[in-house]
């Protein structure tokens, strides 16, 4: 907010009736001599009689004060990384895509929208989202769940999608840190890890553990969306790359950005992060892993 107007108002608290100091401080004062023990002096503008209390000068009026050392070193604003007259704060960069155990920055349960979940930061093994639910109360079968903060918006991206003639369905949701376990091997036996780290999240580094991911599908097609030349160029994937943002989605993997992403094209891989967020992202161009870190982390 600006600063607020000084329009001459009596503050909460003040007498009405009292007199207004900025008018009395500004009243030129006469000068007179006074009588003491037959000296004549001259008392700052104030006249006392012997045996009284001196009166106090009156002080400078605030609109004559100066304002500004023109010899003080200049100051910065604040930052997150220092006080008003230190440094400024460096941004952090966005961490390269290594393979390490970070403990995830911020809360979870609260920072589900801007956390930053890679091949560098994990969920602990023990997390999972306060609250799930199935799919199906939205009318997307399965038997898959998803958290709660994100079930009304999925139900209305399905509902879009159904009315633009491109119905989805889900190829996966929420996995838990063991079903992680589980899916990553599978990965691992289809070729090497080497190759399983490009595809697929190691235990604890995915978003489907947060309960805000989802593998979308064409609904006619029950072929797995990774087993197509590119989902991006069927009606539904392109229908989701044009509009999923509008219900708070957003491709974690686009297309030429894995080693800004950390993982290979992936345009079936949509995480929530709530419609603000998504117009954001998307109006600002950057990948989701860049622009959460930039907006939320690097300051950190």
């Amino acid at each position: 907010m600006g600063a607020a107007e000084d329009t001459g108002s009596v503050g909460p608290g003040a007498d009405p009736g009292a007199p207004d100091m900025h008018r009395l401080l500004a009243r030129p004062v006469a000068r007179r001599q006074v009588l003491v023990g037959g000296l004549a002096l001259l008392v700052g503008g104030c006249a006392f009689a012997a045996g009284t209390e001196p009166s106090v000068p009156p002080a400078t009026p605030l609109d004559i004060l100066p304002t500004h050392d023109p010899t003080a070193p200049p100051t910065t604003a604040p930052t997150s990384g220092g006080s008003a007259t230190g440094p400024v704060a460096t941004p952090l960069p966005l961490p390269a895509c290594r393979y390490r155990d970070v403990p995830v920055l911020g809360d979870p349960d609260r920072d589900w929208a801007t956390l930053v979940l890679d091949t560098v930061y994990t969920l602990p093994e023990d997390w999972a989202p306060e609250r799930l639910v199935g799919t199906r109360r939205v009318g997307l079968a399965g038997g898959f769940q998803v958290s709660r903060v994100m079930i009304d918006d999925l139900g209305g991206l399905a509902d879009a999608a159904r009315d633009a003639g491109v119905p989805i369905a889900i190829q996966s949701a929420y996995r838990s840190y063991a079903y992680q376990v589980t899916t990553f091997q599978g990965w691992v036996a289809r070729s090497s890890e080497r190759e399983a780290r490009k595809v697929s999240a190691r235990p604890g580094h995915s978003e489907h553990q947060l309960g805000t991911a989802v593998d979308l599908r064409s609904a006619g097609d029950a072929t797995p969306p990774w087993e197509l030349d590119d989902f991006a160029t069927t009606p539904a994937g392109r229908w989701l790359a044009e509009h999923a943002w509008e219900h708070g989605f957003v491709m974690s993997y686009p297309r030429g950005a894995d080693e800004e992403t950390c993982y290979s094209y992936e345009p079936w891989h949509y995480r929530y992060v709530g419609r603000d967020a998504a117009a954001a992202i998307t109006e600002s161009g950057l990948t989701p892993r860049r622009y959460l870190w930039e907006t939320y982390w690097a300051q950190r």
